[in-house]
Formats: C-alpha cells, structure tokens, sequence
C-alpha cells in the first residue's frame, strides 16, 4: 500500500471510484492518512500528479512483429 493525500484521494476515485483506500485514525480526524493498494491504473494517476510518470514511446501497429533487419555483407 503507498501513502497518498486527500487531494491524490478524491482524483483517483473520480477516475477509479471502486479502488481500495484506507484511512487510518478515523476517531482522532488530526493524524490521519490516507493508503491506497497499489494498481497499474489508480498507480499511473498518482505518479502524473507527482510528476514521476514518463510516457514510454509506443511502437507502430505496423512494425510490431517485425524483427529489425539484418545488414547483409558480401563475404569474399
């Protein structure tokens, strides 16, 4: 589970309103926190408020299965 704040709360249940988030200290309202079970999807919307989440570049439909081609030589 990864520790988040109210704000990263109500975002990602806006997006994902059936993920698990915990509060802790629910009698005493000062020293609660908030944890969130760690998903692919809800996981991508808390690192994008973060700024850690980079966008990896997708390869093409059409070169996905291919195979990069070989250089011929000429062998004398």
């Amino acid at each position: 589970m990864i520790l988040i704040s109210l704000e990263e709360k109500k975002t990602v249940l806006e997006k994902y309103p059936d993920v698990h988030i915990v509060r802790t200290m629910k009698h005493d309202s000062k020293r609660h926190r908030y944890y969130m079970v760690e998903d692919p999807g809800p996981m991508r919307v808390i690192k994008q408020m973060r700024g850690e989440w980079v966008d990896k570049p997708r390869r093409s439909r059409n070169n996905r299965n291919q195979r990069p081609q070989k250089v011929q030589r000429d062998h004398r």
